[in-house]
């Protein structure tokens, strides 16, 4: 035998286990195509999130400007209905088009997809952390399993074929034999092929009886037909008995009892599924674990209002920075006396669309004042003199969350305008000279940052700090008293609250402010004292008031 013939023998045996295997070899289905519409009312990248989502799932995702762009390339403007969408879905040859839209004051995400030529019914998922895995996951687990109901399933095809004409057309033109639809005739005809099966492959007969046997049974269940119309169940029965075959061949195909075929076979031959509500997120996800309570709207590190009111106490020590002299003045001091505490915080924004950037922005106000409050001149000691003594602040405040639940903590950046007044009432006294108290008036801004961390579901710790730039002082700077200053201070609290419900907290906290004066020595108490203007007798003074605060603060 020559060199040649051997080469041929063996290419020709080559080529015959090649088509022997081609028939056995593996099949592969490709994947679901679905296109996902902008979602309405996202303002802060849902829309990215979920597209990513989905993409490390099994479906093939058509998203974000590749949508938009076929959207105005068909002028589909406003809601989209049943017709545009499937024009969208044959402009991107997708599968199915998954609709979204954000509900703001619900906090949750609604889809709706599109397949088949109608829209399924909606369904909703609840947004906590938008950035966790486990938010991930529940939005490609619920999704590709609504998209695996609407969707009909595609025949794998084998290995190594070619394709047929319309293969990747979407699946609501193909019906149940996607893969076959160029190449095998109209569904109804399926039973006259089972017939012909049978009749070639000896190892079918078995099937086909066992499905004879089946659509005998359920004949009695047809409607009977007129003595003239035989021939006109004869479709019917093949149907049947065609049905029935592929029941029998694959009695343990997973899902095929909940597929429609195209001929709307009944739904009773497969097991009966307990109906769900619209916002089910998906087959079989009560046997699952429940995802964790996601952040309400206005949790209470998110509140978009708060108002709080409660009591307070306060007390003052003013100390000069004198030399020492015969006429030196004298510090003071008192201690703590009780008062009233209100304040509240407003964020705008936050009521509408908490998740927006924009709902960071919001504006804030407290005022205290003390309730009783007297001194005694030393030269009039049977005078008592009443006191006030108040503070009060306004100013815009943006609050950072790191997180979306009710246990992230925040950080708020503030500035704003404030007032502390101390004024003795000397009204009672013979002589205003018999006091040595200067009065205080100051007026400053008061740039600052506060923290908030949340320790559990009840107690959180609130830490807070503020510069004080004083740009008036009051009474304290005349020309009569110790003259101009230039005053720095800082004011710094410390607490504890605890949530009571939802909506209703308790707040106990250590507060503390100290002002620092140093005189500029044009005032006639700061350098003649001594009685010689000459020196400088009262070079400053330290301003410090010290205190707590219990209140009780309703959010929203």
């Amino acid at each position: 035998m020559t060199r040649s013939l051997r080469l041929l023998m063996l290419l020709g045996l080559t080529a015959a286990a090649i088509a022997v295997a081609l028939p056995v070899a593996p099949a592969f289905a490709r994947p679901t195509k679905v296109a996902l519409t902008q979602i309405t009312g996202d303002t802060t990248g849902l829309g990215k999130t979920v597209a990513g989502a989905l993409e490390e799932g099994e479906l093939e995702v058509v998203a974000g400007k590749q949508v938009t762009r076929a959207i105005d390339r068909l002028g589909l403007t406003g809601a989209l209905g049943d017709r545009d969408l499937a024009k969208l879905a044959d402009e991107l040859e997708v599968d199915a088009v998954v609709k979204g839209a954000f509900d703001r004051r619900g906090h949750r995400l609604r889809f709706t997809v599109f397949a088949g030529g109608k829209q399924g019914k909606p369904f909703s998922l609840p947004v906590g952390n938008a950035g966790s895995d486990k938010f991930r996951q529940l939005v490609r687990t619920t999704v590709e399993a609504r998209v695996a109901q609407a969707v009909p399933k595609r025949r794998a095809r084998p290995a190594g074929s070619e394709a047929v004409a319309g293969d990747d057309a979407p699946a609501r033109h193909k019906g149940k034999q996607a893969d076959e639809a160029a190449a095998a005739p109209p569904a109804r005809h399926k039973g006259k092929q089972a017939d012909e099966v049978a009749e070639q492959d000896p190892a079918a007969r078995p099937r086909a009886r066992k499905a004879d046997e089946v659509a005998d049974a359920a004949e009695p269940a047809r409607p009977r037909h007129k003595a003239g119309d035989a021939d006109a169940t004869e479709p019917d029965r093949r149907k049947a008995r065609t049905d029935a075959a592929d029941s029998a061949d694959e009695p343990t195909r997973p899902g095929k009892a909940a597929r429609a075929s195209d001929d709307d076979a009944p739904a009773a031959a497969g097991p009966k599924v307990a109906a769900r509500d619209d916002d089910d997120p998906a087959p079989g996800a009560h046997a699952q674990a429940e995802p964790a309570a996601p952040a309400t709207a206005h949790s209470a590190n998110l509140a978009a209002l708060r108002v709080e009111i409660g009591g307070s106490m306060a007390g003052r020590s003013l100390r000069f920075d004198t030399r020492s002299f015969a006429g030196s003045p004298r510090s003071y001091r008192n201690a703590p006396v009780p008062g009233a505490r209100a304040g509240g915080e407003l964020y705008p924004v936050a009521l509408i669309a908490p998740t927006s950037w924009l709902a960071g922005f919001g504006v804030a106000a407290d005022y205290d004042r003390t309730l009783s409050l007297t001194l005694r001149a030393s030269n009039e000691m049977t005078v008592p003199l009443a006191i006030t003594e108040r503070h009060s602040s306004f100013g815009v405040r943006y609050r950072l969350a790191f997180g979306h639940a009710p246990t992230s903590p925040t950080l708020t950046l503030g500035a704003g305008y404030g007032a502390r007044r101390f004024a003795v009432d000397r009204s009672g006294l013979q002589s205003a000279s018999s006091l040595d108290l200067p009065d205080v008036d100051y007026r400053m801004f008061d740039p600052g940052v506060a923290f908030r961390l949340p320790l559990g579901g009840h107690v959180a710790v609130t830490l807070a700090g503020q510069g004080l730039l004083v740009t008036s002082t009051g009474p304290i700077q005349r020309a009569d008293q110790y003259g101009a200053a230039r005053v720095l201070g800082g004011t710094a609290s410390a607490g504890v609250e605890l949530r009571v419900n939802e909506r209703l907290a308790i707040r106990v906290a250590a507060e503390a402010t100290q002002l620092s004066l140093a005189f500029s020595g044009n005032g006639m108490l700061a350098t003649s004292r001594d009685g010689d203007p000459s020196t400088v007798d009262v070079r400053g003074a330290t301003d410090r008031y010290y205190g707590g605060v219990a209140t009780a603060a309703v959010t929203y």
